[in-house]
């Protein structure tokens, strides 16, 4: 099981209900913890000895709503984020200063269902922030000294580079699955090679009964082991991991959204 999915895990114990009634319309904290894995792997920095230095203090933008309606589990949902981008740390052979540490903000001009993500390397010298900090301990290369202190390191999650990992070894183009799993009934669709339209209509490969979603809302392409994103010209747009695309390779566990509806994009097997 991987670093996202031990996540969801721990995510469904947490919450205790249905996803998609409870996170309809709104950001859902699987969308954060992609964007928060994706953020560590194009913020790390090449150090001495080819060693690579990843932020380890995140910060997640939310507007008005979705930080209103996440609030109730700020202080949990904000030591999970922490455990599982430490997990993806230790799991890549990153190293960091200190303890990852994961803050959710509040930015008024951000709409609902739509949040950023930033990160920088911690000043050691300067104590962590109060408030909904949450940590997680992430143990450094071994038989590699500490790092010196790095001015921060600063970004926001782009709409485009979520090119998913290339498969390992001669076998493993066979053995790869693609799939979208729609997230509350958890129907599994597993892609075709080539187009793979989702919307409303008759003539969608799978049909969502959803009154925000347009007849031929998004179409997931299927090239090799590469899936890729394309809106259709929808109504309501498309959105992988919160931020509104309109063609964007995937990666295992990206979430797209689409009117009321959440699907998890799934490559197993690789």
């Amino acid at each position: 099981m991987g670093v996202l999915q031990r996540f969801e895990r721990r995510l469904e114990g947490m919450v205790g209900l249905a996803f998609a009634r409870l996170f309809k319309g709104k950001v859902h904290p699987a969308e954060i913890a992609q964007a928060l894995q994706r953020e560590a792997d194009e913020q790390t920095t090449v150090v001495g000895e080819g060693r690579l230095l990843a932020p380890n203090v995140y910060v997640v933008r939310l507007g008005d709503t979705d930080y209103e309606h996440l609030g109730q589990w700020s202080e949990q949902l904000a030591g999970e984020l922490a455990d599982m981008v430490a997990e993806h740390i230790e799991d890549e052979g990153y190293q960091i200063f200190d303890a990852v540490r994961v803050r959710l903000e509040l930015d008024s001009d951000l709409p609902t269902g739509v949040f950023e993500v930033a990160s920088e390397v911690a000043d050691p010298s300067r104590p962590a922030s109060r408030g909904d900090l949450a940590a997680a301990g992430a143990p450094p290369v071994p038989g590699h000294p500490p790092l010196p202190p790095l001015p921060p390191l600063r970004g926001h999650v782009g709409d485009t580079g979520n090119v998913p990992p290339s498969p390992r070894g001669p076998s493993a183009r066979s053995t790869v699955t693609h799939a979208l799993v729609v997230d509350g009934p958890g129907t599994r669709h597993e892609l075709s090679r080539g187009r793979n339209v989702i919307g409303r209509g008759t003539e969608a490969d799978i049909r969502l009964p959803d009154t925000g979603v347009s007849r031929k809302h998004v179409d997931v392409v299927l090239e090799g082991d590469v899936a890729t994103a394309e809106d259709l010209g929808s109504t309501n747009g498309t959105l992988v991991n919160g931020r509104r695309i309109s063609r964007q390779p995937l990666a295992d566990g990206d979430v797209i959204r689409i009117g009321h509806s959440v699907l998890v994009y799934r490559r197993d097997g690789a």
